[in-house]
Formats: C-alpha cells, structure tokens, sequence
C-alpha cells in the first residue's frame, strides 16, 4: 500500500477508513478466521476452533441469516462465494471432497504450508486424506449453507475464476439489497508456497486489488456504488518472511465507510457490518461478543 501498489484498496481507504483488527481467542487460520469474521462468535459458540478442530457452525448464527433474519429471506440475496475447499468446506460428515475426475481437472493450489510442499497433482489426495481424518460431524458450512440465496464454495480456485463470478453475482442480484462475501485466495496460496515478502505473495495481493476495482468499476457503471458498502480484510495474516501463519494476529479493515473510526479485533467486524446496513444487533441470538467500530 505504501509502494502505491494497490491503487483500489487505497481509493476505497480515501473515501472511507483502513482500521487495524486483531485476531484473538483462535488459531491464526482460515477455518477460525473465517467462521469468526462471518459470525462474529468465539470458538465456544461456534465449535470451529482451528484448521484440525471444528464442527458445523450452528443453524442461524451467520452474518447471512441474521441479515435475512431482521429484513425477510425475500428481502435481501446473501451470497458467499470462495476460492478455498476444506477450509471454507461444507461437506457432509465423512466427506472428503470432490470426484477424482473433478478434482485432476481442476487447477490444484496450495491451501497450507503442507500441502504447498507437494506436486499439484498430489493435492487433491492429500487433502481429501486431511478431510477425512478431521471432518467427523461435517464441515463448518455444513448445515447453514442451505440458507443463502448463493453458496458458491468447496473449489479450491484462483482470482481468475472467482473474480469474473464476483460479476456475475453483482449482475444478477445487485438490483435489489444484497449482502455479498467475495473470497479471493490467492495470497495464501502463494504465501504458502513461495512465502510472505516473496515476489509472488506480493504479485497474489496486487491480483486481489485488481479485482477490488472491477467490482468498483462494475457497481459504478450499474448505478449502485452510491448505495453499497465495501469492506476489505483477512482472515488472519502472514509470519514474517515465513510460508506458515501460526502466530499472525494482525490484519486489517478496509472500508469506503468512513463512519468506522476505531481499531478492533475480529470479533467486531460483524456488528459494524450489520450496524452499517441498518440491522438491530440488539435481536441477534446469541448476543454478539463484539462492538461496533463506528461507535
């Protein structure tokens, strides 16, 4: 960002805000970052402790139903899309992922430090092995999925496949209320593979904000980017010039609401979305942990 490398991000922070969020209370990885950032609950609540230890997220505790929960199901589309499979998955107890056939066709990135060591035609059995060694009673996602409007997941995929899909939603449903997670794997993957500070992590984020100003661009010239609210920030972040993430608690909030004026940890990211979309987090059950960072 200070390299001028990241001309969107850094037009969405002049309209509005770039904050500091701390990760605390989990494992510094996607499966708890994840689940904390879209329900903004503790691993207690949510029974999704790490990467190795988790469950399915409890029926009605996702920013998505509590979003449909205060304006009507019929009144506001929730979309999730990702680019990561077991990590953001809903499979099933005792799944292990997608067909063989499938899972050769599809370009294979890393999604750990792990299986980054391996061949990409390697991935797909490591981590179905991985799947079914750890998701007894399903994966996070597993039983709330169902109530989006899109669910859009279990595909390990780059920011070209994802980032084209990003357009596709906003066309089919940015008329009317959405609320939209747009996730873009690319950084992780290469940080694990190559490492943080690596040319190609670098390469990963400067991909992701060419993304940000399509979606801009793409809400701009539909009319809608005066009535939407975009927030950017990660599920947790990087060790110092390392391929791993165990102790990475700092990450960020980026928003072109510039009402958001405080620091926070992850916890908060939730009711400052719902605040700012006009949602009484007083009806959320159970009560949010978390605090509204324009307050």
């Amino acid at each position: 960002l200070k390299k001028n490398e990241l001309p969107n991000l850094a037009a969405l922070i002049r309209e509005g805000r770039l904050v500091d969020i701390d990760v605390v209370g989990h494992q510094t990885d996607t499966k708890a970052g994840h689940t904390q950032m879209l329900t903004g609950y503790e691993p207690e609540t949510t029974g999704v402790y790490s990467n190795g230890k988790y469950r399915p997220i409890p029926v009605g505790y996702t920013i998505f139903e509590m979003l449909q929960a205060q304006f009507g199901k019929n009144n506001i589309a929730t979309i999730m899309l990702t680019g990561k499979s077991h990590h953001i998955g809903s499979l099933g107890p005792g799944e292990t992922g997608e067909p063989k056939k499938a899972a050769k066709k599809r370009q294979t990135v890393a999604e750990d430090e792990e299986t980054a060591k391996l061949k990409p035609q390697q991935r797909p059995k490591a981590a179905a092995k991985k799947a079914a060694e750890t998701n007894k009673e399903g994966e996070p996602w597993y039983k709330v999925k169902a109530n989006f409007t899109v669910w859009d997941g279990d595909k390990s995929r780059t920011a070209d496949e994802v980032g084209p899909k990003c357009l596709e939603y906003l066309d089919k449903y940015g008329k009317g209320r959405f609320f939209a997670f747009f996730h873009f794997s690319d950084p992780d993957h290469k940080g694990h593979a190559h490492g943080e500070n690596s040319k190609e992590y670098n390469d990963a984020i400067i991909e992701c904000d060419r993304w940000l100003g399509k979606v801009v661009e793409k809400l701009k010239a539909d009319k809608l980017y005066d009535k939407t609210i975009i927030y950017v920030t990660a599920d947790h972040g990087f060790d110092e010039g390392l391929k791993s993430h165990k102790n990475a608690p700092y990450v960020f909030l980026a928003t072109n609401d510039p009402s958001v004026t405080k620091n926070g940890d992850q916890r908060d990211i939730v009711p400052t979305i719902l605040a700012a979309l006009g949602a009484d987090i007083n009806k959320v059950n159970p009560k949010l942990p978390g605090k509204v960072l324009s307050e």
